[in-house]
């Protein structure tokens, strides 16, 4: 049996794109993991990037405050990869561990993990990156990432993107961006939920539901989605199901909900039960205004679980969002990413409306799910193990 090793800076358990790949290629082939923790599949060996532990003790201080000093200096001068190394954790002690399985396949869903990849693959085993981000351009809004992050990832894609036998990506406009820029040519496979067997439920007249669900950062705006519920009539109501990275920017976002009597935050639930949570709702929501590069071309999950759920969509005029949206017409685009142009189209939908973008995206489901990337991600898994022999 042909063996791959799947890589993520992330849990394998919760990131659905990797958690998806992982379950398509495990009756296949013989696959091992590794991620922020271990993958919790039976079966599947798996190994965790421990994190530098934290500071307990004035040694521990030093030894912290030495390897700031030591990325600092590797940053000034220039020594991108020692940089990269050194945010790794764990990484590198897994080298010599995975250096002699010579595996078929190696897949990254990391940029950041291109180092540790070539240095693990032999001479016969082919590499893929899943380029889930435009990395050098991933949080171009915050000027202390664009000092610390993007010339370590430019000399990561320019090192190694041209020494992958595969990349894939998530868009058009990301794609379009890596030919460009890199000279390398990425599929485009967009992140799509597994189909449900589910129907629409009919709205009521006089109470439309509204969910919005995701990660809960500054980069998006978060607020402006809440914003929009100071605008709409009183059939409409908000639920925010946040993860969080950011403690004090989402304590403002639960403050400004607790003022509002039409929005609640909400725990979130488990990947794999979003689409049957959010099909009891009638609107999925997702207003993200470009203030980098990656949010101008997002088609992020969400928009396919919405979809998958069997709701109408709310967007801003988001462009490969808008696409999508506008060819399977299930849903409501704004001429701008304000709150109140986006309310007004909410303000706008009668039942009737409202029920025929749900069965459009009933319909839309059909398409829009994961067994087509199933098929398209196992054909060239089986195209990249064939080379390898």
């Amino acid at each position: 049996m042909k063996k791959i090793l799947i890589l993520s800076k992330t849990d394998p358990n919760s990131n659905p794109r990797q958690n998806r790949m992982i379950n398509w290629l495990k009756d296949h082939y013989e696959v091992e993991v590794v991620g922020l923790n271990k993958l919790r599949v039976e079966g599947i060996k798996s190994h965790a990037i421990e994190s530098f532990p934290r500071a307990r003790s004035i040694r521990d201080l030093f030894i912290l405050l030495r390897r700031i000093i030591l990325r600092n200096f590797n940053l000034l001068t220039g020594n991108y990869e020692e940089v990269n190394w050194s945010r790794l954790g764990s990484a590198r002690n897994l080298v010599d561990e995975l250096a002699g399985k010579n595996y078929d396949l190696i897949i990254s869903h990391d940029l950041v993990l291109l180092p540790l990849v070539f240095m693990i693959k032999g001479k016969a085993t082919r590499a893929m990156l899943d380029a889930r981000e435009y990395y050098p351009m991933n949080f171009n809004d915050q000027w202390l990432w664009r000092i610390q992050r993007k010339p370590v990832n430019e000399y990561l894609c320019r090192e190694y993107l041209p020494r992958c036998d595969m990349i894939i990506t998530v868009s058009d406009g990301l794609a379009s961006e890596y030919r460009r820029v890199y000279g390398v040519q990425a599929e485009v496979i967009m992140s799509l939920p597994a189909s449900r067997d589910m129907q629409p439920s009919p709205p009521q007249s006089d109470r439309i539901r509204i969910i919005h669900h995701g990660v809960a950062g500054r980069s998006r705006k978060t607020e402006r989605m809440i914003e929009i519920m100071d605008y709409v009539d009183d059939r409409f109501s908000l639920d925010l199901m946040l993860v969080w990275h950011n403690r004090r920017y989402y304590k403002k976002l639960v403050s400004m909900a607790e003022k509002r009597k039409n929005v609640r935050v909400i725990p979130p639930v488990p990947m794999q039960e979003i689409v049957r949570t959010i099909n009891q709702y009638d609107i999925g929501l997702f207003l993200v205004p470009p203030t980098n590069f990656n949010l101008e071309f997002t088609l992020p999950n969400k928009l396919f679980e919405f979809i998958q759920a069997r709701l109408a969509v709310a967007i801003g005029p988001s462009i490969e969002m808008r696409k999508i949206v506008e060819k399977y017409d299930c849903g409501i685009v704004s001429k701008d990413f304000s709150s109140l142009s986006l309310a007004r189209e909410l303000n706008r939908l009668t039942p009737e409306k409202l029920m025929q973008l749900k069965e459009n995206s009933h319909k839309a489901a059909q398409e829009l799910n994961a067994e087509a990337n199933a098929k398209r991600v196992m054909q060239i898994v089986q195209d990249l193990t064939e080379i390898s022999q």
